[in-house]
């Protein structure tokens, strides 16, 4: 398959080459899809073709894993990854690593996107648990396993009541409509209207009974953090949040933004929210997603070696698979490669990050929140005049260097106090 064709009704934006008789590609926006190993309803832009059969891409790089040796490399060439420049680097204090080939064979597993886990059917109550994403968020919607899709009324208004804990949160006004619909062959509910506070990343926990009647319920830390800049008070994954709230958590320039932007947005994740990238790709990618001007390929070495002298960056150690998966810690038996690493801050709330919180009627949800970017490129959606108006204003006002525009893909939330 080659760039321009289309899969399951999008276009291919990136097609990496064949190994032996299956291809991974990279469509322009997620779509939903049942892989034909693991017979999972996935929801991503990466989907490995093979045949008739679709394929997600943890079973992929599985695949790819346990084949043959002889047919897992690409034809013509047995590097799989990129090389490693030959200047020194400030903060690269670990000895060299093996790193050879070609930056477009490290292949990085998306998360899942937002699928309901944790599901228990006990006839009368259908129960599960799920990630909130920017889509969610975007399209005022909540997934739903099939043990619901299979027995609600569609198109039939559902009783909604959200929890904090065990505390009921008032509904707001404009929660009406909430009901079951099928949109582009996932079953989803709609009309819902988000709380302020939910950000991408919040762990929902979700109970539907007697047929109508909906609970949402979020889990309360025990107590508050501050994740990249963010008052966060609710049970989440810190890697989705990387992923998609990019709040500004170190004072950048504009090509210093670009560079971490592209990390968070492409990068490995692990558990802890951190994102990792060989520099290679990691410079490719940067200049594949600037707006208007690129800057130059010297400026984005000079911007991660600044990084890495402020720690804002680090250095650490990954590896891949024959296929070329991007794994982190390294593995035992796959290539080790060396990875730039950005870990997002994380400490406890201070009072100033609460400031309201003593004053407030119902003091546990107010609080501060930092004008942020949230990504919504990979949902084909585009940012407002607005937002890029504001982003704009703020950017100037912190008196960050280089052009004040927003970056491709993300649109902007304005500072501002979120509480219940």
């Amino acid at each position: 398959m080659k760039v321009g064709e289309r899969l399951l009704g999008k276009k291919i934006a990136k097609a990496h080459p064949p190994h032996g008789d299956i291809q991974l590609v990279r469509l322009e926006a997620v779509v939903s899809f049942t892989c034909s190993r693991c017979a999972q309803t996935k929801t991503a832009r990466s989907v490995a073709v093979r045949g008739d059969g679709l394929f997600c891409n943890g079973c992929y790089g599985n695949m790819q894993a346990s084949a043959p040796e002889q047919d897992q490399a690409p034809r013509g060439s047995t590097n799989l990854l990129p090389r490693a420049s030959s200047s020194p680097s400030v903060g690269d204090v670990q000895p060299s690593l093996p790193e050879t080939g070609d930056p477009e064979r490290v292949v990085v597993e998306e998360l899942d996107s937002g699928l309901p886990h944790s599901v228990v059917n006990t006839g009368l109550t259908v129960e599960w648990k799920f990630y909130v994403r920017a889509e969610h968020l975007l399209h005022g919607t909540c997934p739903v396993p099939a043990e619901m899709a299979t027995r609600a009324a569609p198109h039939e208004p559902l009783d909604l009541t959200f929890l904090r804990g065990r505390h009921r949160i008032r509904v707001l006004d404009e929660q009406t409509g909430v009901r079951l619909q099928v949109r582009g062959g996932e079953t989803l509910l709609t009309g819902l209207v988000w709380q302020p506070f939910v950000l991408p990343g919040t762990r929902v926990s979700v109970r539907w009974d007697t047929w109508k009647k909906l609970r949402l319920a979020y889990t309360p830390l025990d107590e508050p953090v501050v994740f990249g800049g963010t008052v966060v008070r609710y049970a989440h994954d810190p890697r989705i949040m990387t992923r998609e709230l990019a709040a500004f958590d170190a004072r950048v320039d504009r090509v210093e933004e670009l560079v971490l932007i592209a990390l968070r947005e492409l990068g490995y994740l692990d558990e802890k929210g951190r994102a990792l990238l060989p520099r290679e790709a990691l410079i490719r990618n940067t200049l594949e997603r600037a707006q208007q001007e690129r800057p130059a390929r010297k400026k984005i070495y000079g911007a991660v070696e600044r990084l890495l002298s402020r720690g804002v960056l680090t250095w650490e150690r990954g590896s891949v698979n024959q296929a070329g998966m991007l794994h982190y810690p390294a593995r035992h038996g796959e290539t080790p490669v060396r990875l730039l690493c950005y870990t997002p801050t994380l400490r406890p709330a201070e009072r100033e990050d609460l400031r309201n919180d003593e004053s407030a009627a119902y003091s546990v949800s107010a609080h501060r929140v930092a004008g942020h970017l949230m990504r919504i490129g990979h949902l084909g959606k585009g940012a407002s005049a607005e937002a890029r108006a504001a982003y704009r204003e703020d950017h100037q006002r912190a008196g960050l260097a280089g052009p004040h525009e927003l970056p491709r893909g993300y649109t902007y939330v304005r500072e501002h106090d979120r509480g219940v």
